[in-house]
């Protein structure tokens, strides 16, 4: 039997697909879903830390001691929506009809759960979209030009979609692009600290590029590359973006 083409049900996505959900949505709705467990495991706790230090009298601020705390009506809301996200993308997909609006939601309730759980993060700029479009004149004649969308997602987010022509872009590949657009300039420690904060909004500190070195992450481009006394090392930014991403995942475990 053969199976039906649809469109995507994910909001703007118009893509073919023989399920309800394409492959980039069920990739990006399966690395969500990976936060759900993390993040329910440290809810309660968040919970209770905010509900203590808001309660009467907690901070010496003349309430009255023995009142009853108020509940974290919005964050018990957003633990009950994470309970009710589904545990597996690709039946998500197979069996909704509607599991374009799960990706929705899920996109709402896990950034909120991130930010609660683990701290507001600032959004993560990678470029322009560049992807080639066809814009239909007024005349017959067509002219191609490529998208200047900016992609800017929270910094665990698989996916960006770009705010004017909706293309979904996988971050690993934004990543790889940025990675091999820089690996050409190799920068002393300091250019490729500020050279990341120029282009892509990423603060690193030095202690943390010295610590890195230390343990081996990092390996140097060329040594006494002056002729001066003192060597200098020169490093690749796109290696020391690869280190900070692997870091940062490793303390999210």
């Amino acid at each position: 039997m053969k199976e039906e083409v649809r469109f995507c049900t994910a909001e703007e996505c118009k893509r073919l697909t023989t399920l309800y959900l394409c492959t980039v949505c069920i990739v990006e709705l399966a690395d969500l879903l990976q936060d759900v467990t993390p993040i329910l495991e440290r809810i309660d706790a968040v919970i209770y830390r905010q509900t203590v230090t808001s309660a009467p009298g907690a901070g010496g601020g003349g309430g009255v001691a023995s009142s009853k705390p108020a509940m974290n009506v919005d964050a018990y809301m957003l633990k009950a929506h994470l309970h009710s996200l589904p545990t597996s993308a690709h039946a998500e997909a197979m069996e909704n009809t509607v599991a374009g609006q799960t990706l929705y939601m899920a996109r709402e309730w896990v950034t909120s759960g991130r930010d609660l759980v683990w701290g507001p993060e600032e959004k993560r700029v990678y470029g322009k979209c560049g992807v080639l479009q066809d814009a239909e004149l007024e005349t017959e004649d067509e002219e191609s030009f490529h998208c200047d969308g900016p992609l800017v997602a929270h910094p665990d987010d698989a996916t960006v979609r770009c705010p004017d022509c909706n293309t979904v872009h996988q971050v690993n590949e934004l990543l790889d692009r940025l990675r091999q657009r820089a690996r050409g300039n190799p920068l002393p420690p300091r250019g490729v600290r500020e050279h990341l904060q120029r282009s892509a909004r990423v603060q690193i500190l030095t202690k943390d590029f010295e610590n890195w070195v230390q343990l081996g992450k990092l390996a140097y481009v060329l040594d006494r590359v002056t002729t001066n006394i003192r060597a200098q090392r020169l490093y690749y930014p796109g290696d020391v973006l690869t280190v900070r991403q692997e870091m940062r995942a490793r303390r999210r475990m």
